[in-house]
């Protein structure tokens, strides 16, 4: 497969960064995953690295090197997430209102195709390349009150994008109510074709701009320099921002056939963050050992 992949997170203007990224490879197929700790419920964080954490586990196990039905995989594997953080909200005797929450976009692509399956409002953007300037094949749509409301025709666009509900989510990994989890059809990638997952604090403060500038150049020079436009664009109150692109079948001198990881250090400090890192490392490792990884999510 030939392909560059660049991600970077960032913490914003908030003090703790919630959002949860990475991506990983066999020789035939790869997993991109992007999860949104959801503000106002207790340790969100952790209910995105849950997220993650099952769905890498599940890939390293299942994928050798590929995946029988992607689409399945996804399916499954975000509602086996969804699943963990309820019992480890209930082994934390965490009340449902307060329970651990979070968005989540994850992406496989195998075989020259991408699948992709969401609970929320992080979002997946495919984008074919011309001559003329890039264009969106695809895109998620979220799982929110204000798409709700765009989609019966009571706002437009322009003022779902001011309106004050609209971090509000209907679906998310988590919590008492059973996740609405969107499964794409596959969709056939051609050379030169990116795809970006994001999380809220990156596609909302750049609206339309984000999907016009995605598909100009390599993801390493695309990502830094999107979520220093959207810190701009949303000021000192930023939130967290995460953005995981690929760019598939390109081989020339600029993107080339390697991949590339761009995580920068950490700004928040012990005083800042309202759990600790060996607090949230602690609870990752007992959960992770508890995660099943035999098909259809069965006990093992």
């Amino acid at each position: 497969m030939n392909y560059t992949i660049a991600q970077e997170s960032r913490i914003g203007g908030r003090s703790i960064n919630q959002d949860r990224a990475t991506w990983l490879a066999t020789e035939d197929a790869v997993l991109m995953v992007v999860a949104d700790g959801m503000g106002g419920h207790l340790q969100g964080e952790v209910a995105a690295q849950i997220a993650v954490d099952t769905l890498t586990e599940r890939f390293r196990s299942e994928a050798k090197t590929r995946l029988a039905d992607p689409a399945q995989f996804l399916a499954t594997t975000l509602q086996q997430a969804h699943d963990t953080i309820v019992r480890y909200s209930a082994d934390c005797r965490i009340l449902p209102h307060a329970a651990p929450r979070t968005t989540c976009i994850a992406c496989v692509v195998q075989d020259g195709q991408a699948f992709w399956a969401h609970a929320g409002d992080s979002r997946l953007y495919l984008i074919h390349s011309h001559a003329e300037g890039p264009g969106r094949v695809a895109q998620t749509r979220d799982h929110s009150i204000v798409q709700r409301m765009v989609d019966q025709g009571a706002i437009s666009d322009a003022e779902a994008a001011i309106h004050p509900l609209r971090n509000r989510v209907f679906s998310c990994l988590g919590g008492d109510v059973p996740p609405h989890i969107d499964v794409s059809p596959a969709v056939k990638l051609q050379d030169g074709d990116l795809i970006a997952l994001c999380t809220d604090g990156a596609w909302s403060p750049l609206g339309e701009t984000l999907v016009a500038e995605l598909g100009r150049a390599s993801p390493r020079t695309t990502v830094p320099r999107l979520l220093d436009a959207a810190e701009r664009a949303a000021g000192p109150g930023a939130d967290n921002l995460t953005l995981i692109t690929m760019r598939w079948g390109v081989s020339d001198a600029d993107v080339g056939t390697h991949t590339l990881e761009r995580r920068p250090a950490d700004r928040r400090t012990a005083a800042e963050t309202p759990i600790s890192d060996e607090d949230i490392e602690s609870a990752i490792a007992a959960i992770r050992r508890r995660i099943p990884l035999t098909p259809n999510g069965a006990s093992s």
